[in-house]
């Protein structure tokens, strides 16, 4: 039998740039965090490494078309906020940027250029570094901690795409409340059948699961986050009418926890504390996924269905009225990023974006109180 997965935390590479001073960080109350899947931003030096489609010496990858691919996810996550209607309406570029299929650490650097001037000091991606793409993060926050986490053996797909965490300081606190610790995802894809890659999938939660129970019994006040490009919707068990356990599930669907392949991660539609509701729920990590809140909308055309891929996941930190709130989510609803039939307007050789929404996270600093539950 197949172990679950084997698992390790190592130092990645962090790269800090000291350009210029931002000012004092704690003044902003309001603290916005987006994710967005770039669809494979490589950059115009060849290394060997690349999709054959993004190596220069093929005469179809140039310089030109790099720079014009950093500008299209600048104005994509900038899009964000503005709405259908809202013509040039501006729309502040965010605290922290979560992506993930970027080549490297060059690429990472060459987006913060292409943002306002000195707006992301701290950056940081995932390992292992002779991996094709990776995860990344830009902030204007310090990074105060970084891991990887990797899932060794995931029922036959190989080393899956390493998990990064990183906690960032938001206003040299020295309270766990004013931290935030991001834990940025990019589960295996669906390309080789939903049900044959839900086991990569769940190989990933359960990581997730065991690393998130350790860091809540250790700092309870601890915001964690859980964000990325999931590759799957957290009502997928519903989706597919539960013919299998999937990575996400439903807290509320009442099904037992599902033996096979390791736990889950439970995904709530309200804020739960540690242990759910009941003391047959002790043992589970139920986080809340945003997207109870916009059950219509999607981030990504999957197979031409509308899927909730892309996300964030959220502890009950978030709504225990002291330091860090949550606030509100968002996805991207400018009409530059859909194609003529309402879908992401992806990347084409030459124009579009993702094949991916950018999604944001809205968070209240020194919240006064908690919010009401959804």
């Amino acid at each position: 039998m197949r172990p679950a997965f084997l698992f390790f935390a190592a130092i990645a590479m962090l790269v800090i740039s000291c350009r210029c001073s931002l000012g004092s960080v704690d003044q902003a109350q309001e603290i916005r965090i987006v994710s967005y899947n770039v669809h494979n931003l490589f950059d115009a030096e060849e290394s060997g490494n690349e999709y054959p489609e993004f190596k220069p010496s093929k005469g179809k990858w140039t310089k030109e078309l790099y720079a014009k691919r950093l500008a299209s996810v600048v104005e994509a996550v900038r899009s964000l906020g503005k709405g259908k209607d809202s013509g040039s309406a501006q729309a502040r570029d965010p605290d922290i940027l979560c992506v993930q299929e970027i080549e490297n650490e060059k690429v990472l650097a060459d987006l913060a250029e292409h943002f306002r001037k000195g707006a992301y000091r701290y950056w940081a991606i995932s390992g292992p570094k002779d991996s094709i793409i990776h995860t990344g993060v830009l902030s204007r926050f310090p990074v105060t901690a970084m891991h990887t986490h990797s899932v060794m053996d995931a029922w036959g797909f190989g080393p899956l795409r390493d998990i990064l965490e990183v906690e960032l300081d938001t206003s040299g606190a020295t309270s766990d409340a004013d931290r935030i610790l991001l834990l940025i995802c990019h589960w295996k894809s669906k390309r080789e059948g939903e049900q044959e890659t839900e086991s990569a999938r769940r190989a990933a939660a359960a990581l997730l699961t065991q690393r998130i129970r350790k860091i809540e019994s250790e700092r309870p006040d601890l915001p964690i986050i859980v964000c990325g490009d999931f590759n799957e919707s957290p009502d997928e068990y519903l989706r597919i009418s539960r013919r299998y356990p999937t990575a996400l599930m439903p807290f509320e669907s009442g099904s037992p926890p599902p033996a096979a392949e390791g736990e889950p991660l439970w995904v709530s539609q309200s804020f739960l504390q540690p242990g759910g509701s009941s003391p047959d729920d002790a043992s589970r990590v139920a986080l809340y996924s945003p997207w109870a809140e916009k059950p219509d909308g999607f981030s990504i055309a999957y197979r031409d269905k509308r899927e909730q891929f892309d996300g964030f996941l959220l502890n009950a930190a978030l709504q225990d009225g002291t330091g860090l709130e949550y606030e509100g989510f968002c996805t991207s609803e400018s009409p530059v990023l859909f194609d003529a039939s309402g879908k992401p307007f992806e990347w084409n050789g030459t124009s579009g974006y993702s094949d991916h929404l950018p999604v944001c996270l809205v968070l209240q600093k020194n919240a006064g109180q908690a919010r009401a539950p959804h």
